[in-house]
């Protein structure tokens, strides 16, 4: 089925509106609902802090946008920006040819413009941000969105259970694989899929250092003429919490390897052209010592949806019990989403948060990451000085500066020294 949300009929706000989708059986933005619809949204400020949230009630596949000026009036979003969440927190940019994609819009209140989005997204929560508008008047936007219902089976994985897919043979010489899934997480380690066999062929799939790692191994011979590893990464930054997919189509030492629609090519090493298997293919983590990657690896933790192993639907076989879940304390079918989630800074954006009166102590921790080997990470006023933690040379610094009778002190420390040698810093200047 097809829905049309339609958000038209606002009056002019003082802030930023959250709208709850209204859906209509319709695909046709010159419905008279919309085309003749009185009003719009538009912001009291017209400025570069102003957004439209849409609500469509769960998690929609979105093919298009289109989008008017205020009903009758000088308000229309000459270009925006289009950010997409599952749960109206963390906020990702639509992307178009590997680059935040930023939509032309309107030249008028009336015209409506439309854009297809290629590639389609999945999300319950679409925000509009605008970065021109027009010059006669203010921001206006009258908005529809295009798409179809979406379901797919989530599993919720613990960081501790593991899902077995066993074969109904006990060693399996297959030729030919096509696995597919989608995942999130905010942890940048975990092994997401692996089978082995005795022969010492293998298969692992895992995250490490936020990258994609594929591990393939079809054969070797135990003289070491032939040697059958073949170790292909691709992606970064995967641990952002959001949704990515994932492709992997293999005849026999042919290999194409697709995360988020892009696919490297590749042929795995050795001769020989069939991965040999025994028992099982466990996804999220590994049941037992793995050849390739040893034990230590931690499992996956986060979330995994339409997981499909060479035509078998995986989550749905797991949600009719039909496969091994017992390493799971309780399975969940609904993703678990972290209370935490990374926050983008630019060069002149900051958070302030609120201190503490009447507290002699101060304690925080954060993590971050960062291609700049300079700037401030943090900043606060003390009862009698600063603290400030920055880059300077990819090197974490602290500095302490406090004000004394006898004048100002300043303590530093550098990522590398000791806190022992902080502390007796410290001590000394307060002698």
């Amino acid at each position: 089925p097809v829905f049309q949300i339609a958000c038209h009929h606002f009056a002019r706000s003082f802030e930023p509106v959250c709208l709850s989708g209204l859906f209509n059986m319709s695909d046709s933005l010159s419905s008279p609902s919309v085309t003749s619809g009185a009003g719009g949204w538009s912001p009291l400020d017209s400025d570069h802090y102003q957004w439209l949230q849409v609500d469509l009630g769960s998690r929609k596949q979105v093919s298009s946008v289109a989008t008017q000026g205020r009903y009758s009036s000088s308000d229309w979003t000459t270009r925006y920006r289009l950010l997409y969440s599952d749960t109206g927190r963390n906020w990702k940019p639509y992307h178009q040819d590997g680059n935040i994609w930023a939509f032309s819009g309107n030249s008028n209140s009336e015209s409506s413009v439309r854009h297809e989005l290629q590639p389609g997204i999945v999300a319950r929560f679409l925000r509009l941000v605008p970065l021109d508008w027009s010059e006669e008047g203010r921001i206006g936007l009258r908005i529809e969105v295009y798409g179809c219902s979406y379901w797919a089976g989530v599993i919720n994985f613990d960081g501790l259970g593991v899902i077995s897919y066993r074969f109904k043979v006990k060693k399996m010489k297959i030729i030919k694989d096509v696995i597919a899934l989608r995942f999130k997480t905010s942890e940048s380690e975990g092994v997401i899929l692996h089978g082995e066999g005795q022969q010492g062929d293998y298969i692992t799939l895992e995250l490490r250092m936020a990258k994609l790692l594929m591990q393939i191994n079809l054969g070797s011979n135990q003289y070491g003429s032939i040697l059958g590893h073949t170790s292909v990464t691709t992606g970064s930054l995967l641990d952002d919490n959001h949704w990515h997919s994932v492709v992997i189509e293999r005849y026999r030492r042919n290999v194409n390897f697709t995360l988020d629609r892009h696919t490297q090519h590749f042929r795995t090493n050795g001769e020989f052209d069939h991965l040999d298997l025994d028992y099982e293919l466990s996804f999220g983590g590994m049941p037992y010592s793995g050849k390739p990657v040893g034990a230590g690896r931690k499992n996956f933790k986060g979330c995994m949806e339409s997981i499909n192993y060479n035509g078998d639907n995986i989550t749905d076989l797991a949600r009719r019990k039909k496969i091994d879940t017992s390493s799971f304390r309780n399975l969940s079918f609904f993703c678990v989403e972290t209370h935490s989630f990374p926050v983008f800074f630019n060069a002149t954006s900051f958070l302030q948060l609120p201190g503490r009166a009447n507290h002699d102590t101060l304690s925080v921790s954060f993590q971050f990451r960062t291609w700049n080997p300079e700037g401030l990470l943090l900043f606060s006023n003390l009862d009698d000085g600063t603290l400030e933690i920055s880059l300077e040379d990819s090197k974490v610094g602290v500095h302490l500066n406090l004000t004394q009778e006898t004048g100002n002190q300043r303590v530093d420390l550098s990522s590398g020294e000791s806190v022992y040698s902080f502390i007796q810093k410290l001590y000394d200047m307060l002698e």
